[in-house]
C-alpha cells in the first residue's frame, strides 16, 4: 500500500460529509484534509456531487444545506483532492451502470480504497457474479468499504 491511502469517496459519501458535519463521511474527508489520505476525483464525479448538491429535494432533506454551505463545500473538495484528468473505461458494471465513474476513477487513481455506501459497489468484494468476480480478479488491491469499515482500517484506524 502507498505511503497515505489513495481513496476515492462516492457522490453519497460526499453528500453525507457536506450535511452532516458528525459523520463517518465527514471523518473520512477530515482524513483528506489532515493529509492522513490522498483523495481523488475527476470532472464527471465533480459534476455529479455539484448537482446532487443542487438539486432541491436533497435540499429539502438537508435543511443545512444553502448556496454559500455548498459552494464552500465544493472548494474544500477543490483544493484537498487530486484531480485526475484522464478516467479511461476500464471495467464495466451492467448492474449499475452509473457507479461505473467511481470504480474507473479509483482504477485510474491507483486508489487503495473506494469508500461507498452503494450496495452494488459493496457487492463487488463480496458477490458471485461474473463481474464482482473479473473486479476481485482484475483490482486485486482495490478494496471497496463502507466509511465505517474504512475508518477502522490499519492503516487509518481512527475508529468511529
Amino acid at each position: 500500500m502507498a505511503e497515505r491511502p489513495r481513496v476515492v469517496l462516492d457522490c453519497v459519501i460526499l453528500l453525507q460529509a457536506a450535511a452532516r458535519r458528525k459523520s463517518a463521511a465527514a471523518s473520512c474527508l477530515a482524513l483528506a484534509e489532515s493529509g492522513r489520505i490522498e483523495i481523488f476525483v475527476s470532472e464527471e464525479t465533480l459534476a455529479e456531487i455539484k448537482d446532487v448538491l443542487d438539486r432541491p429535494e436533497v435540499r429539502a432533506q438537508f435543511a443545512d444545506l444553502n448556496d454559500e454551505i455548498v459552494g464552500a463545500f465544493l472548494k474544500r473538495i477543490n483544493m484537498i483532492a487530486t484531480f485526475v484528468d484522464d478516467v479511461p473505461d476500464r471495467f464495466d458494471y451492467p448492474r449499475d451502470e452509473d457507479d461505473e465513474p467511481y470504480v474507473n476513477l479509483a482504477i485510474a487513481a491507483a486508489a487503495d480504497y473506494l469508500i461507498t455506501r452503494d450496495n452494488d459497489l459493496l457487492d463487488l468484494m463480496t458477490g458471485h457474479t461474473d463481474e464482482c468476480k473479473e473486479f476481485r480478479q482484475r483490482f486485486r488491491t482495490l478494496r471497496v468499504l463502507t466509511p465505517e469499515e474504512f475508518l477502522i482500517e490499519p492503516d487509518v484506524r481512527i475508529g468511529y
